[in-house]
């Protein structure tokens, strides 16, 4: 249909126009029609490179996994101070999520969808390891005595909780507190702040710990 310089060309300026759509409007709000208008193709040439929306989604999806993980495992995996790990971590979720708001509510939809599939796409980036190094790490810490006795699997809960919840939260609150996208965007980046300091407040010793040590 199309010489394969041209080919490339339009599948990317697709892609591109796609992935900013999808972040601005969310999937649901993001048409075929809307891709190929702003695209500047139509919609056959959209399903000939891409099959269908979801499709287009998934890669765009996949690609914003891959930094996403790669940025998370990278700074579960750094030789930071502890408590500073634990700033950098949530920072790096609230930055990420940010850039990638679909990010939050794509899972959301796959766990109830499709959780296996969810299941595999992160399988696949090796999550284990990282999970065993911050295991060792809050071993290392309740030794040490700079924080309580906590299992990593509840923490690590805890933490993907309290970072993913207000984006996938997002379209409800503003709704619920009838405040445009800018003001809620502002009070989740203030949001950030409350979540470093109750995540390093709950894991420090309390007094009692510390007396008996």
């Amino acid at each position: 249909m199309f010489n394969n310089e041209d080919s490339s060309e339009v599948r990317n300026r697709i892609l591109k126009e796609a992935q900013i759509l999808f972040l601005k409007n969310g999937y649901k709000g993001t048409s075929v029609r809307d891709i190929a208008k702003a695209s500047g193709t139509n919609v056959a040439m959209v399903n000939y490179y891409f099959k269908s929306k979801y499709n287009l989604f998934e890669i765009i999806f996949e690609e914003a996994l891959d930094i996403f993980t790669k940025r998370i495992f990278e700074t579960i995996n750094s030789d930071l101070p502890f408590f500073e790990l634990i700033e950098n971590w949530i920072h790096t979720y609230y930055e990420l999520l940010f850039q990638y708001p679909q990010i939050a509510a794509f899972i959301l939809n796959e766990v109830s969808l499709n959780p296996e599939g969810l299941t595999q796409r992160i399988k696949k980036r090796n999550p284990y390891n990282s999970f065993s190094r911050i295991e060792q790490r809050i071993e290392e810490e309740v030794k040490k005595g700079t924080i309580r006795e906590t299992p990593a699997a509840d923490f690590l809960l805890n933490m993907l909780s309290m970072c993913m919840f207000p984006f996938i939260f997002g379209n409800m609150a503003m709704t619920l507190m009838e405040i445009p996208s800018n003001i809620y965007n502002e009070l989740i980046a203030n949001h950030e702040r409350y979540v470093i300091e109750f995540t390093i407040n709950a894991l420090r010793p309390c007094n009692n710990e510390l007396k008996k040590k």
